[in-house]
């Protein structure tokens, strides 16, 4: 079962910010068997068998457990939906420097659900999350100064964070690397990294990454021209609901003759994507 994503739907800056997810185990700081236990009953959607394994542990100081209880707060499951609850079990692991409890932190002081709103304090938990590898807080700071949310905007910057979460494996991250790489901003504008970039995020499962290696293959822009793949990676992204790659994909289709419609087909099928750092 991949990783769920938080709530917080109600958040204006989320549209460019991205959540923190649950704490699994195997992962830092979840640590005990107990701590399984809640995520299998978790899993099974035995919610309040969640919370009953995970409180104690939450009491007894667990920063994994205590920032699952405040998800769960969150999302009303196995208890009644409470932000208020939520921040403060965040804010109990964020003292121990849980890297996820630290960005929705962040978000909460960004926003000012469930909190104050603060920036200079969403900045600072962002930042300190970021230093200890968490790609999201490292997007978020990235698309921060992008679009000057809170902060000056600087794209420098922003190119610098978000290429520290692409580097980390976060697919959101790359393709938009990718796009800045293609437009020549924060960085010289360079096709053939753009399309590396859109490739990396494309190999994951990204639908809009997706696209825009398609409609680079189709073209050989910055990647040698190959309308097989093009159509391939048109056809995924269409699967996945993409507007643009449905009309993309119509073009090429209708100059494709039919061997090469089939192969791409024959690929789209047996495709699968890599692992991802949502």
């Amino acid at each position: 079962m991949s990783a769920r994503l938080i709530g917080f739907k109600a958040w204006t800056a989320a549209v460019v910010l991205a959540l923190a997810f649950f704490a699994t185990p195997g992962t830092a700081w979840s640590g005990s068997a107990e701590f399984d236990a809640g995520w299998q009953a978790y899993q099974k959607g035995d919610f309040v068998a969640a919370m009953e394994i995970w409180r104690p542990l939450a009491e007894q100081g667990n920063a994994a457990a205590q920032f699952n209880l405040g998800v769960m707060y969150d999302d009303g499951r196995g208890v009644e939906f409470d932000r208020d609850e939520a921040m403060e079990w965040w804010r109990r692991a964020a003292d121990q420097g849980e890297p996820r409890a630290l960005h929705n932190l962040a978000l909460g002081y960004l926003s000012g659900v469930g909190t104050d709103k603060d920036p200079g304090k969403a900045l600072e938990y962002l930042k300190m999350a970021a230093d200890k590898g968490s790609v999201r807080s490292q997007y978020s700071l990235g698309k921060m100064y992008s679009t000057g949310i809170s902060v000056e905007k600087d794209e420098a910057t922003a190119f610098k964070w978000i290429r520290m979460a692409a580097d980390g494996g976060f697919d959101k991250a790359q393709y938009n690397i990718g796009k800045m790489y293609r437009d020549g901003r924060g960085v010289a504008a360079d096709h053939g990294l753009a399309a590396v970039w859109f490739l990396a995020a494309a190999e994951q499962g990204y639908a809009k990454a997706q696209n825009h290696i398609g409609v680079r293959l189709a073209k050989g822009d910055g990647i040698g021209q190959d309308e097989v793949q093009a159509l391939m990676w048109l056809t995924l992204a269409e699967v996945q609901g993409h507007a643009g790659a449905k009309a993309n994909r119509k073009a090429l289709l209708d100059r494709l003759p039919p061997d090469k419609i089939s192969e791409a087909d024959r690929l789209a099928r047996a495709w699968q994507p890599k692992p991802t750092s949502k």
